[in-house]
C-alpha cells in the first residue's frame, strides 16, 4: 500500500503540471488576443466585454487543476497548503486594506487589481516554503 502513494503522487504532479501548461498557454493566448483585437481592431464594447473576461476561463480552469491536486494530496501536504493559503489570505488582504488607504489619504498611485492574483501566487509559494520548513 506504501508502495502506490508515491506513484499516485507522481501522477497527480503530473496532470497538475499539463493542467497549468495548458490553462497558462490558454491565458497567454487570450491576453495577446485581446490586446491586438482591441488596439487594433477596435471593436464594439459588447467585443471588449467578451475579449475582457476570456482571460477568466483559464484561471478557473487553473482553480480547477488546483484543486484536483489538493484531493491527490496525503494529510501532511493538505494541512501545509491549508495553513500557506490562510497565510495568504491574511497577508494579501491586509496589504490590500492598507494600501487601498494609502491610495485614498496619502496620494499612493493606483495599483489595478489584475495583480491581485500574482500577489497571491508569490504569496502562496513564500508562505508554503516557509510552512513547510517548519515542519522538517
Amino acid at each position: 500500500m506504501s508502495c502506490e502513494f508515491p506513484e499516485r503522487a507522481k501522477q497527480a504532479g503530473r496532470r497538475y503540471t499539463r493542467g497549468m501548461l495548458l490553462a497558462g498557454g490558454l491565458y497567454m493566448a487570450f491576453v495577446a488576443l485581446g490586446v491586438v483585437v482591441i488596439r487594433q481592431m477596435g471593436p464594439p464594447q459588447w467585443l471588449v466585454i467578451v475579449l475582457a473576461l476570456l482571460p477568466v476561463l483559464p484561471a478557473l480552469l487553473m482553480l480547477r487543476t488546483y484543486l484536483t491536486f489538493f484531493r491527490a494530496l496525503d494529510e501532511f501536504q493538505r494541512r501545509v497548503q491549508s495553513e500557506a493559503a490562510l497565510i495568504t489570505l491574511g497577508v494579501v488582504t491586509l496589504a490590500a486594506f492598507a494600501y487601498g488607504f494609502l491610495e485614498a489619504w496619502a496620494g499612493f498611485p493606483h495599483l489595478p487589481l489584475v495583480w491581485a492574483i500574482p500577489a497571491v501566487i508569490v504569496t502562496w509559494g513564500v508562505s508554503a516554503f516557509f510552512v513547510r520548513a517548519r515542519y522538517k
